[in-house]
């Protein structure tokens, strides 16, 4: 029989407002022990919970705590209409208002201090826990609306004596009956608490956002929770573990190892680094392999082999890809749905996401979503088995934090490096990272300022216990021993390894031990030498595009700049080449049917037919996209940039070519031996703008033109070397190479301020922690605003999506057509989109279907209304500088915007 405590405490509310509760009777309120139960429960069941070091029952009992502070009057007085009237009078008219976290870690780490001392034992030495170490908990758990709290002494001692104080007390009674934990011990070293404390702060987050669900945890009656200990057996956990299930993270069962072959059936015979992480000798703990090897020798297959060897030895839980852009993350989720079931038993269920900004409104991760009962495994009957064989869950589907929880997920970079900025809900996805192998592609196209961000992720990672795969095929020696050396860093050791190896290929190994270089052979067949020739004009290389075009070569151009790649294509159709463009500049609708038709036609199964054509295409191609050309012609870039754009020539074997000549054409000025300040801008004004340090640009040009040829394996390292050795700069560059450094080691310092401190633990000093649309994984001196393209449908605004795409038409798409019509643009060029005269009913009308954050989102989203103009659709505008502008929009060549005519 409960109780009188438990009965009262029954009377205040956890949630309120139930979705389409009005009218249907519905209880207008959630209890608030019911809800801390809900939780408790899913935290205690959520697979690698149990990893923690701590009991279930300690788990759940922690959890439940997150909203203690709830009992406060400030909060109960948020829904007068569901005040406890029973247990605290009529709702008075006025409370002085307080965060009910931040009153929650008061109760917990100050208040009822004495109440739950039994939850806290003693080691085998007699060691207890000393306040600051139980604050490190307290701060994990109350702290769970995504951003640390701070303690406010003055409002504890307040507090200690009034009825909120007594509530408290006695619900921790209530709980310490239910869940009866053993005392936890105190952790053994600062590492142990640390890790406890980060992957805790994780758990509760996680946990309450699945707990607070209430398609899964239906609202109940203070009537069925007064006694706590029934509701936590016949409510709490059976709905959690349905909850779980249909959330995508259900315990899913990992196959054995059974060779690369098992994973995928087109590798017949490995190759050398394939059959390497076969049957080496991976790091006991976590572990860091770092894999160099040529373009197109394998090197996913291999990772993803060492990633699964990982996971069926229990040392891993899942995977998560990250990618340089969310074209080679598109690219890579195609390939990992073939893949990923592999990694998993028959009998599994396991989720694959897509994490990046817009990865919903890609057609192939949208037709995956499975509805939430589809994963309830208790509805799975025979006749149904074959419906549960799906790739996502929806709730894992919705949005890029859930993304990373998935048993296997593929993204952009920026979503892994979030888990290491002040950003809310950070410890989301380092919950979704943790246990799992990190796999980075293209480790190697990273600024000094992403570089920060990477090694103290790899930092972060490593002492969580988790591993991690690089790949890259053009790696300086400088960056490896940084990325090896901040992941030693993560398992505490301190001192960095020596790294020697100049081999190429080669495979790094790091972990708790030491450190081990493998050379490894080349792929047979593989070793290449790819003639360079320096084009000094645009001309120059139009000519080679047109000559190569005529004889039905599949042939791209990469070019450094938005503005150059529209301007080529023009020139090109000028006279009479139509070239694909392909840059980041388009309409989301127009950009993805562009990334599919590129990677179709010019991809491993692309036909000789198919393949005839021109690309003129920005760096989006030069990584992690598996396409094929006869001729590749590019600008000139940084030497690792320019050895990735060649691995795009001549990739796959094929019987005949059009254009039989391994040749890479350069766009470069002519490296003379005493360059003057101009000699880049001269010639490519573009690229210096985006590369700022012209000396690397110089050396690049140097080497190239000495070489007369990239030769792989056996140059690659002497190439970037070379390119890379600062000492050797001319006297005409270096007052620019000097500016460009101080700006790189500015850059580096600025992410290292950044980025959380692991060692400081989960508190606000390390950070802002603000909206993750206010603090970006990549520095950007140019600040950028989203352009919403629209046209006149008679009276209405309707998104360019719908119009290019008929599906998006009705009015239940109109959210995604708005998100797929959307274009990034700096806004130094384009500010303001002026309303026409007669349009702003109608602008306006188009806008109050937005969220509302979009609405008042401080010129972050503009609406640009467009018309048929004289050269194709455009729209009125203004740059920055408050100038009017005409923006110029096509489906083939994307945004162009231009100063308005004179008059």
């Amino acid at each position: 029989m409960p109780d009188q405590d438990e009965q009262g405490l029954a009377f205040f509310w956890g949630k309120a407002r139930p979705d389409g509760a009005e009218g249907q009777g519905a209880a207008a309120m959630h209890p608030l022990p019911a809800h801390m139960l809900d939780v408790a429960a899913v935290a205690a069941l959520l697979p690698g919970s149990g990893q923690m070091g701590l009991d279930r029952r300690q788990i759940a009992l922690l959890v439940a705590l997150h909203d203690i502070g709830k009992l406060a009057p400030a909060f109960q007085a948020r829904e007068p209409a569901c005040w406890p009237t029973q247990v605290l009078g009529a709702c008075p008219d006025s409370v002085v208002q307080t965060r009910h976290d931040a009153d929650g870690l008061l109760l917990l780490a100050h208040v009822c201090a004495d109440e739950l001392a039994p939850l806290f034992g003693t080691d085998e030495d007699g060691n207890d826990w000393s306040p600051g170490d139980r604050l490190r908990l307290w701060r994990a758990i109350a702290a769970h609306h995504g951003q640390p709290l701070g303690v406010e002494m003055r409002r504890a001692r307040h507090i200690r004596n009034t009825p909120l104080a007594a509530h408290a007390r006695a619900l921790i009674g209530l709980l310490l009956d239910v869940f009866r934990p053993p005392p936890i011990p105190p952790c053994a070293t600062l590492g142990d608490l640390l890790q406890l404390e980060w992957r805790l702060a994780g758990l509760t987050n996680k946990a309450d956002w699945i707990g607070s669900n209430q398609k899964w945890f239906p609202y109940v009656t203070p009537h069925e929770v007064r006694d706590m200990a029934g509701y936590w057996w016949n409510h709490a956990v059976p709905r959690a573990q349905a909850a779980i299930a249909r959330a995508g993270l259900a315990p899913v069962a990992i196959a054995p190892f059974q060779g690369i072959g098992h994973l995928f059936a087109h590798v017949v015979t490995p190759s050398p680094v394939q059959a390497l992480m076969e049957t080496l000798d991976l790091p006991a703990g976590p572990a860091l392999v770092v894999i160099e090897d040529m373009t197109g020798s394998g090197k996913t297959e291999a990772a993803l082999a060492a990633a699964h060897r990982l996971m069926a030895a229990g040392r891993a839980t899942g995977l998560f890809v990250a990618l340089p852009t969310m074209a080679t993350a598109n690219a890579m989720f195609d390939r990992m749905a073939v893949a990923y079931r592999g990694l998993f038993q028959p009998s599994a269920h396991p989720s694959l996401a897509l994490a990046h900004g817009r990865a919903a409104l890609d057609p192939r991760f949208a037709a995956i979503l499975a509805p939430d009962d589809a994963l309830d495994r208790a509805a799975i009957t025979p006749e149904r088995a074959d419906a549960a064989e799906i790739g996502c869950a929806a709730w894992l589907g919705s949005e890029a934090r859930r993304a990373l929880l998935a048993q296997v997920g593929v993204g952009t970079i920026d979503q892994a490096l979030m888990a290491v900025l002040p950003v809310r809900y950070a410890t989301i996805r380092q919950a979704g990272l943790a246990g799992k192998v990190l796999l980075v592609d293209e480790c190697h196209a990273y600024d000094p300022y992403m570089q920060a961000e990477m090694t103290a992720l790899l930092h972060f990672h490593a002492a969580m216990g988790g591993s991690a795969i690089l790949l890259s095929a053009t790696l300086t020696h400088e960056v490896r021993h940084k990325l090896v050396a901040a992941f030693r860093a993560g398992l505490g050791q301190g001192e960095p390894a020596p790294l020697s190896a100049t081999s190429y290929p080669l495979v790094t190994l790091a972990g708790q031990e030491g450190v081990r270089e493998l050379p490894c052979a080349p792929r047979p067949g593989l070793a290449r030498r790819i003639a360079v020739r320096r084009l000094d004009g645009v001309a120059s290389v139009m000519r080679v595009v047109a000559d190569a075009a005529g004889q039905g070569a599949a042939v791209a151009w990469v070019r450094n700049t938005v503005d150059d790649v529209i301007a080529a294509a023009k020139a090109l159709h000028e006279q009479g080449i139509k070239a694909t463009v392909f840059h980041a500049r388009f309409a989301m609708v127009d950009r993805l049917a562009i990334e599919r038709t590129v990677l179709a036609r010019f991809g491993r199964d692309g036909t000789p037919a198919g393949r005839a054509g021109v690309v003129v295409a920005s760096p989006v191609i030069e990584q992690a996209l598996d396409l094929d050309f006869d001729v590749l012609c590019t600008d000139l870039a940084p030497m690792d940039l320019i050895i990735q754009r060649a691995g795009r020539l001549r990739r796959h074997a094929r019987r005949e070519r059009p254009v039989d000549r391994e040749e890479l054409c350069l766009f470069a000025p002519e490296p003379v031996a005493a360059p003057d300040r101009n000699w880049l801008r001269r010639v490519l004004p573009g690229t210096a703008a985006v590369y700022r340090d012209p000396a690397i640009l110089w050396r690049t040009a140097r080497a190239l033109e000495k070489h007369g040829a990239i030769s792989s394996p056996e140059h690659i390292r002497d190439l970037i070397e070379e390119a890379g050795n600062a000492a050797d700069t001319p006297a005409g560059l270096e007052q620019d190479s000097s500016v460009a450094q101080g700006h790189g080691l500015a850059a580096s310092g600025l992410a290292r301020s950044h980025v959380l401190n692991y060692e400081m633990g989960y508190v606000p000093e390390s950070g802002g922690w603000d909206r993750e649309t206010r603090i970006s994984t990549r520095l950007q001196e140019r600040r950028y605003v989203t352009v919403r393209l629209a046209v006149m449908q008679g009276a209405d605004v309707c998104p360019w999506a719908a119009i290019q795409d008929e599906s998006l038409a009705p009015l239940s798409e109109r959210r995604r057509a708005w998100a797929l019509s959307e274009v990034s643009v700096a806004q130094h060029a384009l500010a303001a989109c002026p309303v026409a005269a007669g349009l702003a009913h109608a602008v306006a009308a188009a806008r109050a279907g937005w969220p509302r954050w979009e609405r008042e989102a401080d010129g972050q989203f503009l609406l640009l209304v467009l018309r048929q103009g004289k050269a194709g659709m455009e729209g009125d505008a203004c740059n920055e500088k408050g100038e009017a502008v005409v923006v110029h929009y096509d489906p083939h060549y994307g945004l162009r915007v231009v100063p308005a005519p004179a008059g």
